[in-house]
């Protein structure tokens, strides 16, 4: 039975595609680039804001463009940003549990609790950690470690939630149980989670069924 679930934010609690693109593309306006798809940022999401500019931008001018699509960003991250359909009633059920629920992102620390707060989901988590939080991110176990100690619980008492191999790898490096969210942004990936969840009502599911082969 699970002690602490971690979160991944974009691609698992909530679907931000529509935002992240609209900022990108009022950045590549700016600098007098073509538009581009959702399709084609739902690739590039997971990573975190620097990663996805890297695509539509040469070196020397990264720097600044990620200063303006910070800027958008803070101004519209919940335009159509919504939590996806089932995840309310998982986190219900976990807070029900008495499961520690947490929150580990590649998106800048600030900004999550924005769009968390915005969309009521930020008082079902005892911890939200950014990007910027600590000096490395996801891939790199930190993020995981650091949340671990905080609550003081063990990697085999703990699952990580999320849809890019970034999330998976994050998990295996801390030892914790992963679980790829097929419904989001998910990616071709080398990395083997040790669960797979269709639907976010299976996280449910995997906790019934986690408690009943302890009994």
């Amino acid at each position: 039975m699970f002690k602490l679930v971690i979160f991944d934010l974009d691609g698992t609690l909530i679907d931000s595609c529509q935002d992240i693109t609209l900022c990108l593309n009022m950045t590549l306006r700016d600098f007098g680039k073509p538009q581009v798809e959702s399709q084609t940022v739902r690739r590039y999401i997971g990573s975190g804001a620097r990663a996805l500019l890297e695509k539509f931008f040469p070196p020397e001018d990264v720097d600044k463009a990620l200063e303006v699509f910070r800027g958008y960003y803070r101004q519209h991250p919940v335009v159509y940003t919504r939590p996806y359909e089932g995840i309310p009633e998982a986190l219900e059920f976990l807070r029900s549990k008495g499961v520690i629920m947490t929150v580990v992102t590649n998106k800048m620390e600030e900004i999550s609790y924005k769009i968390l707060d915005t969309l009521k989901l930020l008082d079902y988590f005892s911890l939200v950690v950014g990007g910027d939080t600590y000096h490395e991110k996801k891939p790199s176990a930190l993020p995981i470690i650091k949340t671990l100690e905080k609550f003081s619980v063990k990697p085999k008492e703990s699952l990580i939630v999320g849809d890019t191999e970034a999330d998976i790898l994050s998990g295996k490096r801390a030892s914790v149980y992963t679980a790829l969210a097929l419904w989001g942004y998910t990616k071709d990936m080398q990395e083997e989670p040790d669960f797979i969840l269709n639907t976010p009502t299976e996280i449910i599911e995997l906790w019934n069924s986690r408690s009943t082969s302890r009994v």
